[in-house]
């Protein structure tokens, strides 16, 4: 006896092998009960071939539409800024070895830490800059902090930049070693990290190499405008 399985594209047609086939032609011709399921068969095959959503590579993941991911970095919203020391490079306390975070204690501080001084991160310490100028009275604060395991090469680039940018209250800084100061967890692959606090930590952004667009310049801006309002 044959098992009979119902077919996903004929769901009333029964395909079984050739002796049920004869016995549902009546056993009165082998040869066309046979040829019935091989053109049965054959129909079957091609309108399930055509079937919508069979078509090839259908039903597959399209990559191009697939959303950046954010990178989790930084500190938990929540989290108390550890003290860590940076040489200045180019703020008012050029060529000492300080701790900006102390420096700074309850202030509300955007700290940017990066790997990276591409033109947008340039562009993001510019305006930084600016609302650290236009925000005196509140006392906001900032820093840069670039994350290297070679301070001596990176301190020119620093000087360059300080110039092209023309900041003024944005001291510029160099941290010895790639992986960032304790307890701040900037993420191997963040190329920028700001991290706000006033106490605690406000809010975190990260992005990887390239990502940082006007738009997340843009967001920053805004984290910063929220706390010293709320300040």
């Amino acid at each position: 006896m044959c098992r009979i399985r119902m077919s996903k594209v004929w769901s009333g047609f029964v395909v079984c092998p050739l002796g049920a086939a004869m016995m549902l032609a009546g056993c009165g011709n082998t040869e066309q009960a046979a040829n019935s399921v091989a053109e049965a068969s054959a129909r079957q095959s091609g309108e399930a071939a055509a079937a919508p959503g069979n078509e090839a590579g259908e039903g597959q993941p399209d990559l191009s539409q697939t959303e950046e991911v954010s990178i989790e970095s930084g500190m938990e919203i929540g989290a108390i800024p550890l003290p860590f020391d940076v040489e200045d490079v180019t703020g008012p306390n050029q060529g000492k070895h300080l701790c900006y975070r102390c420096l700074y204690g309850e202030r509300p501080v955007v700290g940017i830490f990066v790997r990276d001084l591409g033109q947008k991160t340039k562009s993001l310490i510019q305006k930084i800059d600016q609302e650290v100028a236009s925000h005196q009275d509140e006392k906001l604060a900032a820093f840069v902090v670039v994350l290297t395991d070679d301070p001596a090469s990176a301190k020119p680039e620093l000087e360059q930049v300080a110039q092209e940018t023309k900041i003024k209250h944005v001291p510029l800084t160099v941290f010895e070693g790639a992986v960032g100061p304790a307890g701040y967890n900037v993420a191997n692959e963040a190329a920028v990290n700001v991290m706000i606090w006033e106490g605690e930590v406000k809010a975190n952004r990260a992005y990887q190499k390239g990502q940082l667009n006007d738009a997340g310049i843009q967001e920053v801006i805004a984290d910063t405008r929220l706390i010293v309002q709320g300040s």
